[in-house]
């Protein structure tokens, strides 16, 4: 088949109905007149796009309005026949989370647990599962319904969507299977990803860092971890391993000791577990102590706030972020901004902005329910075209 020449009916045709869509699913439902104004194109253009759209099952009327003098007109919506939900699920070692979202990007459902971990608890697909049943029931609907699903995951992911095989399960049941058989709920197009860059990803869509292109998210609780966006999209590295900076040398550690390699000497420095192993308190007792003026504590909390800002000063002068996000139960603490920006001023020659995450604890939900998003508009969009 060839390609239609520019400017040929049949593109021009699906250039209008493009742009009827989309301006149906900013601000639906519209009457045929209010797309002709927003649209700028000719009502006769309109009302045959609208109708083609009816035909293919995109687009559908959905009520009448009579705000206005004389016949009441009809209202349309992109209502696809096919569904258009998108299925978002994170994973990790304290929640479960399932949601479904709207091609507007609403929230029809989130359901969310701890994970029940081997041998008492269900294998994690089935976990999943039947937090996705309680979503499609709240939503009113069924797996068909799903166009995409994300799947947040613990650990490096690769190019094509698989697990790193030779890092240790952060749970029990975790393993490229039991990431198939979740893909499997919906059997339809789908993302896996890793959290940390999802919630990157969350803080430049509707977070912190909403607007700019080149930012970084440092996120600090039972690990240290690294989201990286560079030009709008997440840097992954050759392996799918950047951003992993919990081996950095940075600490009061030897590098080069067998008993760190596990877990690296920056997340034996700063992360809950260290802290926890450290003091004997979690970090909101730390912080805590600290506030109460426990010399001690203090202590610890700035030596956070120093080890955080070298590794932040390692990766400015290679990435040059406009933005530097800190997240997690340990790095997005209050107490950790300022004396992170002054610590950060007398070791970077160019100093980025450091904030505090805009999302806390939703951001990995709220980044992976933006990558469904994008791909249901895509998906929609390719149906308008077919």
């Amino acid at each position: 088949m060839h390609a239609l020449p520019s400017g040929s009916p049949g593109v021009l045709r699906s250039l209008n109905e493009r742009s009827v869509v989309a301006h149906l699913v900013d601000a639906a439902p519209l009457t045929r007149v209010d797309l002709a104004e927003r649209t700028g194109l000719a009502l006769p253009t309109v009302s045959r796009a609208v109708a083609n759209l009816e035909r293919a099952g995109l687009v559908t009327a959905v009520g009448h309005d009579t705000s206005r003098k004389g016949p009441a007109a009809a209202l349309y919506d992109v209502r696809p026949a096919g569904g258009g939900a998108g299925l978002s699920v994170v994973i990790s070692p304290v929640r479960l989370q399932v949601s479904l979202i709207s091609l507007r990007g609403e929230r029809l459902a989130l359901v969310e647990r701890e994970p029940e971990p081997l041998p008492a608890g269900a294998p994690l697909a089935q976990q999943i599962g039947a937090l996705a049943r309680r979503a499609f029931a709240q939503a009113g609907g069924g797996p068909e319904q799903v166009w995409h699903t994300v799947v947040a995951v613990p650990t490096i992911v690769d190019a094509a969507g698989y697990l790193h095989r030779d890092l240790p399960s952060p749970l029990p049941d975790f393993h490229q299977d039991a990431v198939v058989r979740i893909l499997a709920i919906t059997g339809g197009a789908s993302t896996v990803e890793n959290d940390i860059n999802l919630a990157a990803l969350g803080e430049g869509a509707r977070g912190a860092a909403r607007g700019l292109e080149q930012y970084v998210y440092l996120w600090v609780a039972r690990s240290v971890a690294m989201g990286i966006v560079l030009g709008g999209r997440v840097h992954r590295g050759s392996r799918g391993a950047a951003g992993e900076i919990s081996r950095m040398p940075i600490g009061d550690g030897d590098p080069a000791d067998p008993a760190l390699w596990e877990s690296g000497p920056l997340h034996h420095a700063v992360s809950e577990a260290a802290l926890r192993e450290r003091t004997g308190m979690d970090a909101e007792e730390l912080f805590a102590a600290a506030a109460r003026g426990d010399g001690r504590a203090g202590e610890l909390v700035a030596g956070l706030a120093r080890y955080l800002a070298r590794a932040v000063a390692s990766i400015v002068p290679v990435l040059d972020p406009e933005l530097v996000v800190l997240g997690g139960t340990v790095g997005g603490r209050p107490e950790l901004l300022e004396p992170l920006r002054a610590e950060l001023a007398t070791l970077a020659r160019l100093v980025p902005a450091v904030t505090r995450s805009a999302l806390g604890e939703e951001a990995v939900l709220i980044g992976a329910e933006e990558v469904a998003l994008r791909s249901l508009r895509e998906e929609l969009f390719q149906r308008v075209a077919g």
